[in-house]
C-alpha cells in the first residue's frame, strides 16, 4: 500500500510505526489504520481545501479568533497568509474540542497526538476487533433505538453546557459500539457564545437524530428537544443533567404600549443631550406616518343590455361556381344556370364552362366588398 505523504514525517519521527490499510474517505478528511504506541490507532488525515466538499464553511468559521493579531487580520483579509492559517485553525479545532470533552462525560475519541496536520486518536472498534460501524449502517430494534437517542440527547446537552455545537452530527458521525454510541468530527464545532448560527446548528442537530431514529420510534417525530435546550440555555437555566422534556413553552402575554413608547423617549432625548453637548443641530422630526381612511367599497356595475356594439358576423364565401343575383335590394346564390359575369363576358352554361377569367374575378370581390347601402336599388352595374 501507498503511504500518504501527510504521513511519512510521522513515520521519521516515530509517531507510526506502521500504516496497515485506509479505513475511510469522507468529505472532510481520509482516515488510516496505524499502529502506534504499540497498539492501533486511527490517523486522520485532512484533504485539502480543493478536494473537499463540505458547504456553507463560513457559517461556522465566524467568531473564531486567533491570539496573533497579525494572523487574525489577514484571515479577515482573506490574503494567501490568512487563507493558510484559516486551514490551520480549522485543523485545530477538532483537537480543541477533543480536550475540551474529554471529562464531560461526552462519548469521544481519546486524543493520542497532533503533528504535521494529522491527527493520531483513539480506534473505537468493536467486539471483533475492527473500526466499529456508523449509526447509519445498523439496523436496530424499538428498545435500543430509544436508548441510544437519549444517550446522544444527554451527549448534546452537556457539550452545549461546555461551550460546544457539534454543527453536523447526524447518522454518519456517530459510531456504535456495544457501551453506546461515540461521537467523531469536530473540526465544524462552533461556540455558542460567539457564533451566531449556534442555535440553528444546535436545533438542525438533534433534528438529524430525531428524524433518523423516528424510523424505529415514530414518536421522536414530534418533540422539539433542540428547542427546549436551546431556550433554558438563553436563560442560564441548563445544566448537564437537566431534564429535558420535548416541549417549548411559547411566549404569550400583551405587549406593555406605554413602557415601549417611554423607552423611545428615553432615548430621544438622550439623543438630544448628545447632539446639544456637541453643538449640532437637532435631528429633524420624524414624518408621522399617515392613516389611510377606507374607502367605501365600489357597487357593482350593472350589466349593459342594450347600446352595446353587436360584432359583425363574418360572411360566408359564394360557391366557387355560382354568381350572385341581385333583386329588390337583397343578394342570393344563384341555385343554377350561368352567372352575371358569365353572361356579360359571353360565357356559356356553368357546368362545362372555361374558368372566370382575371378581370371577371376581380369583379366579383369588388362586389363582395361593397357596403349593403350601395347594393341596393336594383341590380348590378355589371348587368346593366
Amino acid at each position: 500500500m501507498r503511504v500518504p505523504d501527510s504521513l511519512i514525517p510521522l513515520i521519521e519521527q516515530g509517531v507510526i510505526q506502521e500504516v496497515i490499510r485506509p479505513v475511510m474517505s469522507g468529505k472532510e478528511a481520509e482516515v488510516f489504520l496505524v499502529w502506534s504506541e504499540g497498539e492501533r490507532c486511527i490517523a486522520k488525515v485532512y484533504k485539502d481545501v480543493q478536494s473537499r466538499s463540505f458547504k456553507h464553511r463560513s457559517q461556522y468559521t465566524e467568531g473564531r479568533q486567533t491570539r496573533n493579531s497579525r494572523d487574525q487580520r489577514a484571515m479577515s483579509r482573506r490574503s494567501r497568509h490568512g487563507r493558510r492559517e484559516e486551514e490551520q485553525a480549522w485543523r485545530a479545532t477538532e483537537v480543541d474540542v477533543l480536550e475540551r470533552l474529554q471529562h464531560t462525560g461526552v462519548p469521544v475519541p481519546r486524543l493520542y497526538a497532533f503533528l504535521e496536520g494529522v491527527l493520531v486518536m483513539e480506534l473505537i472498534c468493536n467486539d471483533d476487533g475492527e473500526p466499529a460501524p456508523r449509526l447509519a449502517d445498523v439496523n436496530l430494534y424499538q428498545e435500543e433505538a430509544e436508548e441510544i437517542f437519549f444517550i446522544l440527547l444527554r451527549a448534546v446537552q452537556r457539550m452545549l453546557c461546555a461551550g460546544v455545537v457539534h454543527g453536523d452530527l447526524s447518522d454518519f458521525n456517530i459510531l456504535l459500539t456495544r457501551q453506546g454510541p461515540v461521537i467523531i468530527d469536530f473540526p465544524q464545532a462552533v461556540d455558542p457564545a460567539h457564533n451566531r448560527n449556534a442555535r440553528r446548528l444546535l436545533v438542525r442537530d438533534v433534528r438529524n437524530l430525531s428524524s433518523f431514529l423516528a424510523r424505529y420510534v415514530p414518536n421522536l417525530r414530534r418533540t422539539k428537544y433542540g428547542e427546549e435546550m436551546w431556550d433554558l440555555y438563553e436563560r442560564g437555566e441548563l445544566q448537564p443533567d437537566t431534564k429535558l422534556t420535548g416541549k417549548v413553552r411559547r411566549k404569550q402575554g400583551a405587549v406593555d404600549l406605554d413602557a415601549l413608547m417611554a423607552e423611545i423617549a428615553s432615548a430621544n432625548a438622550e439623543d438630544r443631550r448628545k447632539r446639544e453637548a456637541l453643538g449640532l443641530p437637532p435631528r429633524r422630526p420624524a414624518r408621522q406616518p399617515r392613516i389611510r381612511e377606507e374607502e367605501p367599497a365600489p357597487e357593482p356595475a350593472e350589466e349593459k343590455t342594450g347600446g352595446q356594439k353587436k360584432r359583425r358576423r363574418r360572411r360566408r364565401k359564394p360557391a366557387s361556381g355560382g354568381g350572385q343575383q341581385a333583386s329588390g335590394g337583397q343578394t342570393g346564390r344563384s341555385s343554377g344556370g350561368s352567372s352575371a359575369d358569365s353572361q356579360a363576358s359571353g360565357g356559356g352554361s356553368s357546368s362545362g364552362s372555361r374558368p372566370a377569367s382575371g378581370s371577371g374575378q376581380r369583379r366579383r370581390r369588388r362586389r363582395r366588398r361593397r357596403k349593403p347601402s350601395e347594393k341596393s336599388g336594383g341590380g348590378s352595374s355589371d348587368r346593366s
